[in-house]
């Protein structure tokens, strides 16, 4: 029976209706199942017992009833199946990354359980029960108009579908955590968490709060918690700014190098310039349908870059260290050499690893956003 929307009395009496349910299915695996020798584990029938010692209550059922799909909350984003089925993501490893994630989950397949009720979903296939690793929303734990309450558990902004792997002992932990640390962020910037949520300075401020508590964003089965570079590589990930390199595995291989039509995407987002779309290419080797075209004409239009000659870009070129500086002396009002030195990044001609490039990238989007 319902907990909710009911009188007390009848809450109480769907309670009491659960534990007697309870005690018969225990009943039943003491004086049938164990009697086909199939219980391996158990052993001797009198093994098999409430354990009122454990529970804290005298029949030794569970103290309160396990609430598996909670009143959830209408949040600022509502996380939807779609959001983390496999099945919309082809050969891809990741469902969506939010940009605001404060946390990662999985649950291999979507686990509802079934009833008797005429309109509960049923699954086609095991296909369609697929779900891919995600992220967890800053936003789906703030609600719409209720200030000051942080989401939690099973109440983050999810549907019926979406809960049932959001509801995962981990994911639960890992939205406590970032409850947590919301709650003192929130005190310590003197902001309500509406604000945190809405506003791109602050998101950054507070994933790098987690970020340096060993709190994974994104989706690396490469990249441990004390990875020196952690923290960056993170945050640029879940920006958007420099991500993987295969979109079909989890993997961020920090120690490869970068091309220079990679970093020219890089740098156009964390420097926040518009992108240009202009009708004809200015170099020849990087037509309309190139990833890296808007971003290639928009620092050309700016005279941050000018290709290799010939009306060549030679966009797959690796892009060295020396030329990382120069895009970035040329993109704003930076110091690159004091910038190179406090990474600790060698500024020579050597090919830019991701990892490098991550490493400096966020220490201009610093800048840029003024965190400390």
């Amino acid at each position: 029976g319902l907990l909710t929307a009911v009188s007390r009395s009848d809450r109480q009496k769907h309670i009491q209706q659960a534990r007697e349910y309870t005690q018969a299915y225990i009943y039943y695996l003491q004086s049938q199942t164990l009697k086909t020798n199939n219980w391996i584990l158990i052993g001797k029938v009198g093994e098999l017992k409430p354990r009122g010692d454990l529970t804290w209550t005298n029949d030794g059922i569970a103290l309160e009833p396990y609430i598996r799909e909670a009143r959830r909350g209408i949040a600022l984003t509502t996380i939807v199946y779609q959001d983390t089925a496999q099945q919309y993501y082809g050969e891809q490893a990741r469902g969506r990354c939010f940009e605001d994630s404060v946390g990662i989950g999985h649950y291999a397949l979507f686990d509802l359980h079934p009833t008797d009720n005429p309109n509960h979903l049923v699954f086609n296939s095991k296909d369609e029960m697929k779900c891919l690793p995600f992220t967890i929303a800053l936003k789906a734990m703030v609600p719409i108009n209720t200030d000051n309450l942080i989401l939690s558990a099973k109440s983050i902004g999810t549907t019926h579908l979406s809960n049932s792997v959001y509801r995962m002992h981990a994911v639960e932990w890992a939205i406590g955590e970032a409850g947590g640390h919301l709650a003192a962020f929130a005190l310590n910037e003197g902001v309500d968490i509406r604000t945190i949520a809405t506003n791109k300075r602050l998101i950054y401020k507070f994933q790098g709060l987690l970020t340096r508590n060993q709190i994974p964003l994104f989706w690396y089965n490469d990249i441990s918690h004390d990875d020196p570079d952690f923290e960056a590589i993170q945050i640029l990930a879940v920006a958007g700014f420099v991500r993987t390199e295969n979109y079909n595995h989890l993997y961020f291989n920090p120690e490869g190098t970068v091309n220079r039509a990679v970093v020219s995407v890089a740098v156009v987002n964390v420097m926040g310039f518009e992108m240009l779309n202009p009708e004809f290419p200015t170099f020849s080797d990087v037509p309309k349908e190139h990833f890296a075209y808007r971003a290639i004409e928009t620092m050309a239009a700016k005279g941050i870059v000018s290709g290799v000659g010939n009306g060549y870009f030679a966009p797959s070129l690796q892009c060295t260290r020396e030329q990382l500086a120069f895009i970035i002396g040329k993109s704003g009002d930076f110091d690159v050499f004091q910038l190179f030195a406090t990474s600790g990044t060698p500024l020579d001609a050597q090919p830019l690893t991701r990892r490098e490039l991550s490493r400096i990238l966020y220490m201009v989007l610093r800048s840029q956003y003024d965190i400390d």
